[in-house]
Order: C-alpha cells, then structure tokens, then sequence
C-alpha cells in the first residue's frame, strides 16, 4: 500500500510541476494540494505546501497562498527560500513591515541567499545577519533615519583622501554594519535639492566607496567605477511622518532647502550637526562669497531645524549664544563631541610610496590640516626660521600634510622662493590615511597651530598614535587636547618659539611626555561618536513624536519683515538679528532670491508665529508685486480668517493691508489667490515683507507704519558704510 501512495503522489507532483512550469498556476496549486494530503504535515509535504504556496501567489490567491506557507513554516521554519518566498508575497500584499521581516530572516537562516540580499538592500537596508532579530523589532522600526551623504559624494568626485567633516559621514555609515536602533533604520541618501527629490542608495554600494579610501593604493582608476555605482543605485524615496533627516556635512553647500521645509510640514523632522561657525565667526579666514553663503544657508537651516547636534561643547555653546543674539528663538542644542582616532587597523602600517617611506630614519616635525590661512603655517616657518638659526642642522625637518587651501599663494610663493621645499620644509597633499599614519607614527610630535577650529581633529589623532602635540590654545582646541597637549598662542609667533624649541632641545623630556600618553590617554572611538550621535537623534526625534510639526518662523509685531538674501546680508553685516519670512512660505512658492520670493501658482499660502493670541484680531501688511508687462493689472485675493481681501497688483511693490485673525498656538495663514491675466504662467505673485500688529492697539500700529514707511533722519544718524575695505599705497 505504501507503494502504490509513493507511486500516486509522484506521478501527481510531476504533473503539478508540469503545470507549474506551464505557468498554469490554478490547475498547479490544486495537484500540490493533492500530494500534500497524501504525504501529510510532514517534511515529505514541506515543500508541496511551498510549491502550492508559489502557485497561489501567482494565481492572485494572495490569502491562500499565505495559508500554505505558514502550515509549511509550522513544519520547518528555518529553511531560506520559504522566508524569501513569504517576503515576496507580503511586498505584493502591500505589508512592508512583514515583508522586510521575511527577507531579513531568509538571509539570516542563509547569507548567501542573494535574492534575499538584493531583496533587502533594494528596500534602503544593509544585508548582515542579525542574531537578535524578531518580528517585534522590526514592527518597532517604523521610521527612518535619512542620512544626507551628498557632501561625501560631491568630495570624492575631486578627491582621493578625505577631509575631516567627510571621516565623520564615513564613519556613521561604517556603522551601519553593526548598528541596532530600536524604531528607526537608517539609510544614506543623496537629494536633488534643485529637483525636489531625494533618493536613497544601496547602502552596501556606499559603503563599498567608502572602504576604498582604506586603500593604500586608493585611485581615480578605483573611486570612480564604486561611485557611479552609488549614483546608479539610487531610488527616488518619500520620508514619512516621525522620519528624521540628517545633515551632517557641509549644509551650507546646497541650492536650498525648501523641500525640506515641505516635508516637515506632514512631520518629517530635520537634525543639523553643525562643526563650526569659523565663516562668520572669524570671516577675515575665509573668503567672502564663502561667508555670505553661509550665512543665509545657516539662516535658512535653522528656521526649518527641530535640533542641532555639534561637533563639540565650545561649538555647541556658540550656536546657543548665535541663536540667543541673531534670532528669535530657541532649539534644543547638543554636543556630540568627536572622537580622538582615524580608521586604523592598529597593525603595523606599512606604505609603498617611498617618498613616505624616505622619513622612516629621519628626525621630524608634522603638522596636518588643509593649508590655508586660517590653519596658521606662516608661525611654523618663523619659528623654524630662527630654530636654523639658532641650532643649525640639528633642527629636525618639518613636515607639511593637507590640500592646498584658500588664501595661500603668498605663503607658497615664499617658501618656493626660499628653497625651503625638499631642504627642510616637505609638503605632502592628497596622501592616502595608511601614509598619513605612517607619517604620524614615526615622527617626534605634531604641531597644529590653528587660529580657530570647530573641533581639531589632527590633535587627536596625534594622540591616538602616542605622538605629543603642541597646539593652539584657542576655540575648541583645549577641549580635543586636555592635559595632554601643551598650548600656545597662535596669534604671537615668538611667544610660541621657546615652548617649541624646548621639546626639540630636550629629547628626555619628549621621551618621559610621550610615555605619559602612550600609557595614560584613552581615545575616544568612532565607535563610541557613532553611538552618542544615533542616540542624540533618537532621544530629540521621540521628544517630538507628539510636538506638531511647524516651522521655526516667529514674527515680531511692529517690524516690517524682509526675505531676500541680500536682506539677510544687511542684517548680518550690521549685526541685527536675522528675521526673516523665508520659512513662512508655507505652499506653492518658488526658492527665495534676492528680494523675496515668487509663487509658482495663482494660489499659494504664508504661515507664520505671531506673538498674539488665539483669536486676537490683527491688521497685516503684506508687500506684494507681479511681473513687469504693459497688460492690465490682474487682482490678488488674500484671506487670513477675517473674509477676503481683493487688490490690484502692479508690478511696483506695494503694501497691502488686511484684517486676520490669529489661530490656536499663535499661528497666522494667510491665503493668495491671484485672479486675472498675469504676464507669464511661470510666476504670479512676488512677495517681499510683511508686517503687522494688534488691531486697536495705536501704538503698535504706529510703530508698524513707521518700519514700513521710514521717517527721514539727519545725515549725521545714519552714517555711511563701506563694504569694503581699501588701503591707500
């Protein structure tokens, strides 16, 4: 009897695969049917119920398909294909969290699934076998944190080594290997600013551009084929509701943020890690048109920002007192403090590039850091000046590592001149990180000089290798250096030389110091950073789980509010607080440019704080123009609570005024619609201030007519400034 069941069933699964193979799907998942209640609920059935699962699957037969597949897990749950197959049909079921269960467990019970893989990377993941994983936890992880690496991407384009703000963003996307946030993944992602977009990449992609640089012989010839790989894995993704998006690198180099200001609106949430604010802190170390774009980057990105994470606490507390004394709100601020190491393996390093290899005998001096006036080299060369005075040839060489920066050509035009380079001055640009660290382990101390840093990376670093540092004794440099490093002043070179020359003059002194911090110093890891900077998002984005979501966009009553960019210069330049509506351009408008903005249909809307109270009523002025043209004027409707308001709109600039009333938690909308023929179907309505105050309230409403309409005043109030300065020669 046996027999003749063995022989039955087989030539009935023949038939079904027959069918199947047909793509037959119905007639096939009925003679699976029929096997597996002859063979029964066992491991002879398991794979006629994954068979009639896939057939079910392709018929449309989403719900009976699922039943078979899980009376084939109750049999044996821990084979591969099954879970890949289950993820399949939840991604066809519309069930995303069961699905990206199901693949993640089809690779944990086989890493060499690849369809699993491929599964899981093409959702945002990275494909590693979790150990703790349940379905609990992934349910948990419901959100996601967007990481902005368009900084990284745009540098490795030029580059073969990398720079410290792009260490960082390696760094945190090396930690996706290992890392375990409970309710959030995090995926990199590379946004079209311009273009409204934001696209993910395969995180295995990126990661694999970044472990290049780990390369000792890292190449154009090896960058480029990795990044046009990430640029070709990207997926165009929406971030949703208690979603975070992070910006890590330089924020200031990006277009605009608008369609980060929209995406907050249905509660996306949006961290900034700032590493300085050297461009308008100390604009005479940068150059001009640098400083001016950050400053109205930096404007534009704090008034969209739920929370600032920086880079250490001297940086954390002077965004504080930036925010205190140039704006006209608060955000929770936070220090992150950087780590104290580069990516080093700790083995013995060794280098194929014998200009490197040349100082391995030789008594050196290294200082790294981008060359540039801001980095401070010129005390270097005075006080190796007077070293080769005073001491000869006994004067161990100096050792320069870092790019060429800004404001340099007077320095290199000197030390070229002099012959100071391949004597006793060599400079070393775009070396790879295993050179860099040879350079660091074999020299005698590192000196870094900085007249200002946000963190100071490189002192650090010198540390980690056991190598003492002199360094400056400004900004955050005390902060990376403690008791370890022993300080100047940057800004008097001669006061620096004795403390210099003493260390090169007593190799017994250096000896004992370098043993203290070999035996005493603890880094800080990449790991330990990676592990504050996750948890800092964490605890700020479930802090605003129930905050709603709205723009950092208090207005001040009585003063006429400007939006342009060159507005935000002048209020820079002159020290005002920097207050602008840029972030209350709530639907439908265009970037801002010079004066203001543009909306991009007849209908758009401004949203803003007011500092008045539900229900109040208050008059608005609001400045608004259209496009220059010898047609009639078409009329602008603006609505804000209090009934429509119709005008005639010219293309002179004129203020508008209008009863509104203010809304629960002091917010204002105001509603444009423009009715009429305009000059093109590409801009509408121009607006470029606002204004307004308390109705009834005289005073108010006195001081608001006078910051629109400016009362003229004596020459002598209102004095005229340069904007730039000139020496007469």
């Amino acid at each position: 009897m046996f027999k003749v069941f063995t022989r039955k069933h087989k030539a009935i699964a023949r038939l079904a695969n027959q069918k199947r193979d047909a793509q037959e799907w119905g007639e096939a998942s009925e003679l699976y049917k029929q096997v597996v209640s002859i063979v029964g609920h066992n491991r002879e059935g398991f794979r006629y119920l994954v068979q009639q699962g896939n057939c079910l699957k392709e018929a449309g037969k989403p719900e009976e398909s699922l039943v078979s597949y899980q009376t084939a897990a109750k049999i044996f749950d821990d084979d591969s294909d099954l879970h890949l197959q289950m993820g399949h049909l939840f991604k066809l079921m519309g069930r995303e969290i069961e699905s990206r269960f199901e693949y993640q467990k089809a690779f944990n019970l086989d890493p060499k699934n690849d369809h699993a893989r491929n599964e899981i990377e093409r959702a945002g993941d990275l494909a590693i076998v979790r150990k703790s994983y349940s379905y609990g936890s992934v349910v948990e992880a419901t959100h996601t944190i967007w990481l902005d690496v368009t900084d990284f991407v745009v540098y490795v384009r030029h580059n073969t080594s990398l720079s410290g703000i792009q260490r960082v963003i390696a760094n945190l996307a090396l930690y996706l290997k290992r890392a375990a946030l409970p309710g959030y993944r995090v995926v990199p992602v590379i946004p079209e600013y311009d273009n409204y977009k934001i696209f993910s990449t395969s995180p295995r992609s990126f990661l694999d551009l970044v472990e290049i640089f780990d390369d000792e012989n890292v190449s154009r010839e090896k960058i480029d084929p990795l990044l046009n790989k990430v640029m070709d894995d990207r997926v165009q993704v929406l971030p949703r509701h208690n979603d975070v998006f992070m910006v890590a690198g330089a924020f200031w180099i990006y277009p605009h943020y608008d369609n980060i200001m929209h995406l907050r609106h249905i509660g996306m949430r949006f961290g900034l890690f700032i590493h300085d604010l050297i461009q308008i802190r100390m604009p005479e170390y940068v150059a001009r048109d640098a400083t001016e774009k950050f400053n109205i980057q930096l404007s534009d990105v704090l008034d969209i920002s739920d929370f600032i994470l920086a880079n250490s606490e001297y940086v954390a507390e002077d965004v504080r007192k930036f925010l205190a004394e140039q704006k006209n709100y608060s955000l929770p601020v936070e220090a992150v403090v950087l780590p104290t190491e580069l990516r080093s393996s700790g083995k013995e390093v060794v280098t194929r590039n014998q200009d490197i290899l040349d100082f391995k005998n030789v008594d050196y001096v290294i200082s790294v850091s981008t060359i540039e006036i801001r980095k401070n080299h010129k005390l270097l060369i005075k006080v190796w000046e007077k070293l080769r005075e005073e001491l000869g040839e006994k004067v161990p060489a100096l050792v320069l590592v870092g790019k060429w920066g800004w404001e340099i050509d007077d320095f290199k035009l000197y030390v070229e001149e002099k012959g100071y380079i391949g004597d006793w001055l060599f400079i070393f640009n775009g070396i790879s990180d295993v050179d860099m660290e040879f350079l660091y382990k074999h020299s005698m101390f590192s000196v870094y000089p900085s007249f200002a840093e946000g963190f100071g990376l490189p002192i650090g670093e010198s540390l980690v290798y056991g190598i003492p540092c002199i360094a400056s004794d400004t900004t955050s440099m005390p902060e990376v250096g403690g008791e370890f490093v022993r300080y100047i002043d940057p800004f008097d070179w001669e006061k620096s030389y004795p403390v210099i020359k003493q260390v090169i003059e007593d190799p017994d002194d250096l000896k004992k110091w370098r043993e203290w911090i070999q035996r005493d110093f603890r880094p800080k890891t990449w790991q330990r950073f990676c592990d504050e900077f996750y948890s800092a998002i964490l605890r700020h984005a479930r802090n605003l789980y129930q905050e709603p979501p709205r723009a950092n966009c208090p207005l001040p009553q009585g003063e006429f509010i400007l939006g342009g960019t060159h507005d935000i210069l002048n209020m820079a330049r002159s020290g005002d607080r920097i207050i602008t509506f840029r972030s209350a351009r709530q639907r439908w408008w265009f970037p801002a440019n010079s004066w203001g903005a543009w909306s991009q249909r007849r209908r758009a809307e401004i949203q803003f704080i007011s500092d008045c109270a539900d229900g109040e009523i208050i008059d608005i002025f609001v400045r608004l123009h259209r496009e220059a043209s010898r047609e009639n004027d078409p009329v602008v409707i603006l609505n804000a609570g209090r009934g429509d308001h119709a005008y005639y709109l010219s293309e002179h600039p004129t203020v508008f005024k209008l009863s509104g009333k203010v809304t629960g938690g002091g917010v204002v909308r105001i509603n444009l619609f423009g009715r009429g023929k305009f000059p093109s179907n590409k801009r509408f309505i121009g607006w470029s201030g606002i204004a307004y105050c308390l109705q009834g309230n005289q005073e108010m409403t006195l001081r608001t007519y006078s910051a629109i309409v400016q009362p003229g005043r004596h020459p002598s109030e209102v004095p005229y400034e340069a904007t730039a300065s000139v020496e007469l020669i």
